[in-house]
């Protein structure tokens, strides 16, 4: 049995897309020993714990400092527990923090890595989130074993950093266990009117951070022209929370959408597919993307997509057939989307029908475990 050590800045009980992938996989995959290190963000939180199939051991203060620490503390932890363990590889998620502590660990105990890239921020966000440590950070990609990327955007900026080595694409997948068909008429009724959502509205949705990133101000500048220029009669869900909360929600009030737009903040991952399922159209026009798993989980439940030409979108949306772009910083040309679906029910159908499809076909947990396996093998 190969045993697996895993760097990852955070981990359940804080999830978010990275945090997801290893968690399906590694419940998938249990012919294997895995062991992690993480933050220790919260002073509650057990140092150490079995989760899932995962020996969970966290470190630090619940301080602030404790993820820029985070490379230094686990490679010393990680040499000492390799003394005993003997591990076969690690396996870093993401390039950062968790990058240079399987970098360090690999120099120290001589134990190969398999990177993990899943981040899609900019590059001018990269350049300045990185420039001090520059050196350090283009040595991650050019290190591993194996990369593994999520997207073919990611792919390419892997090489653009001077990776020479193997670098596989294995997606980010869907749990068809909760993101199934579930809305009855009645039950979906009830949740309108819960809402204060008429039976005349169409209704989008966002599962997002509220961020820069995400264009959700060109999302809501979109709401007015929808309802006073192209006259569609029209109610956006926006689920999530984040530094810009607050500016959007003066946003929308200075458009005078406020009684447009719902900020129905946190809701539990399991409790996203009713209000994804409900609407009519998800869109999330971001600035970066590395691949983007709300398009694909909306996909699922056969809610038709618009999203912007950016990082891994393109692979699964596909103009006209699972789904439809808009640009880039361009709110009308989000709200001629919209429009367009509105307006074009045998379009709508086909992109439901594609759009459900391929994720059937390429992007269950299932799936996307089988293949990591076979990377895992390679290692």
């Amino acid at each position: 049995m190969k045993k697996i050590l895993i760097f990852s800045i955070a981990y359940h009980p804080f999830v978010g897309g990275a945090e997801v992938a290893i968690k399906e996989i590694t419940d998938r995959l249990p012919d294997y020993e895995y062991y992690m290190f993480t933050n220790k963000f919260d002073k509650t939180w057990q140092d150490k714990e079995k989760v899932g199939n995962i020996n969970v051991i966290r470190i630090g203060h619940g301080k602030k400092m404790d993820k820029y620490l985070f490379p230094f503390r686990a490679v010393g932890y990680a040499a000492k527990l390799n003394k005993t363990v003997k591990f076969d590889f690690s396996w870093s998620m993401m390039a950062f923090y968790a990058g240079l502590a399987a970098m360090f660990f690999k120099g120290k105990s001589r134990v190969p890595y398999l990177l993990t890239l899943q981040s899609g921020d900019s590059d001018e966000f990269l350049r300045q989130r990185t420039w001090f440590w520059s050196y350090f950070y283009k040595r991650i990609y050019r290190e591993p074993k194996m990369t593994q990327v999520i997207s073919k955007f990611l792919g390419k900026r892997s090489r653009k950093m001077g990776n020479k080595g193997e670098i596989v694409l294995v997606s980010n997948g869907v749990d068809l266990d909760i993101f199934k068909m579930g809305l009855t008429p009645e039950s979906k009724a009830n949740l309108k009117k819960e809402l204060n959502i008429a039976e005349d509205e169409t209704i989008l949705v966002t599962t997002s951070r509220l961020a820069l990133k995400n264009g959700l101000d060109d999302l809501v500048k979109s709401i007015n022209h929808l309802v006073y220029k192209i006259g569609i009669k029209t109610k956006l869900i926006i689920l999530g929370t984040g530094p810009d909360e607050q500016k959007l929600k003066d946003l929308a009030q200075r458009d005078g959408v406020g009684d447009n737009v719902i900020f129905m903040g946190y809701k539990p991952y399991n409790e996203l597919p009713k209000y994804v399922e409900m609407a009519d159209i998800f869109i999330r026009p971001s600035l970066s993307e590395g691949f983007g798993n709300s398009f694909i989980e909306a996909m699922a439940v056969r809610t038709p997509i618009i999203g912007t030409e950016v990082g891994g979108i393109p692979d699964f949306l596909h103009e006209g057939e699972t789904g439809l772009f808009c640009k880039v910083r361009d709110h009308i040309s989000i709200a001629d989307a919209v429009a367009k679906y509105v307006k074009n029910p045998e379009l709508y159908k086909t992109i439901q029908d594609k759009g459900q499809k391929i994720v059937l076909e390429k992007y269950s947990w299932n799936k996307i475990a089988s293949q990591m396996d076979r990377v895992f093998k390679n290692m």
